[in-house]
């Protein structure tokens, strides 16, 4: 594969994972210092599975980039 589409494709998944823990950090923040409910457990789930997600999305472009410029693809 080409190093810049890599490049660009490594780059994306960074940016998406920054925006998920900083909208994950946000709204722990923002429920800090009250009872939280289900529905708060509920999304505070599912923003730490897109954390997760985005991670491994991130992980994987930059381990592709890292073959490519080594040679390897």
């Amino acid at each position: 594969m080409n190093t810049k589409l890599l490049s660009l494709l490594q780059r994306e998944a960074t940016a998406r994972l920054n925006a998920a823990e900083y909208e994950l950090v946000s709204y722990t923040r923002a429920c800090r210092g009250k009872v939280v409910d289900v529905n708060e457990m509920k999304r505070i789930r599912q923003l730490r599975e897109r954390v997760e997600s985005a991670r491994a999305r991130q992980l994987k472009w930059t381990r592709y980039r890292f073959l490519a410029e080594s040679g390897v693809l």
